[in-house]
């Protein structure tokens, strides 16, 4: 399918997929390109394909009375189109121009937009301590000068929970992607312990630490979710030990 040439006018005709599923920013034109529509978000409630007709009329972009070029991730540039009287611009271009973050996660067929990039090596802790702990969860913060031990090194910016149960929960506010830490024991070494990760209540990963083992470095999907909620499994009236979460960052 060929292009126009931007400064005439032409209608073209597009396949359009969408997904009933997910109330999400989404569609596709030609089956790849992310839309957003001016002035609100558009859902296609439909799971079949259909072909529609576009009107190009040479739309112009501004950002503070400077003319723009919007591209995609290749940085091709993507011209602005009119279908049913709604102008559609790309995401990524659209969200670059004001400075946005983007990422498209097809598995989950979803657009995230944020206002910054997170860089590597940010310490959760540092940006977003939890908001609601147990009374057996003690937080730890490098710039206190507050550390644990795990297999005799020192770790901060992290949790110690005992395994009793105790929980963490975070507000990410879609903020974050992955999220990496050291997991270990801190005492009572001889016994076999887990650790869950929730997101959005959705259990992601779950962390085991057999008898003995050495501290573990591990990732942490959380794809932009809103709440993260720890929690090391156990009874209260075991007396396993504790778990040591440090180091943690986020990216």
């Amino acid at each position: 399918m060929g292009q126009c040439v931007l400064s005439k006018k032409c209608r073209k005709k597009y396949l359009i997929w969408g997904n009933t599923n997910e109330k999400r920013l989404q569609g596709f034109i030609a089956g790849v390109l992310c839309c957003v529509i001016l002035g609100g978000i558009g859902v296609l409630a439909k799971s079949s394909s259909e072909i529609i007709e576009v009107f190009y009329n040479d739309i112009k972009v501004y950002k503070d009375n400077v003319l723009c070029e919007l591209k995609d991730g290749n940085g091709d540039v993507i011209e602005p189109f009119i279908y049913n009287g709604t102008t559609y611009m790309p995401v990524r271009g659209t969200a670059n121009l004001a400075g946005m973050e983007v990422t498209w996660d097809g598995a989950a067929q979803s657009v995230y937009l944020w206002d910054e990039s997170v860089p590597d090596g940010t310490y959760l802790m540092e940006v977003c301590p939890p908001y609601e702990v147990s009374n057996l969860c003690y937080e730890y913060y490098a710039a206190d000068g507050e550390s644990f031990l795990m297999a005799g090194e020192k770790y901060s910016n992290g949790l110690e929970m005992e395994y009793a149960p105790a929980s963490a929960l975070f507000n990410l506010d879609s903020k974050y992607s992955n999220l990496e830490c050291v997991i270990g024991h801190t005492d009572y070494v001889e016994y076999d312990k887990s650790i869950s990760f929730f997101v959005d209540g959705k259990l992601v990963e779950e962390v085991t630490l057999e008898a003995e083992c050495l501290p573990k470095k591990v990732s942490i999907p959380v794809s932009y979710g809103l709440q993260l909620k720890i929690l090391v499994n156990g009874s209260k009236s075991s007396k396993e030990g504790n778990v040591g979460i440090g180091n943690i960052t986020v990216n």
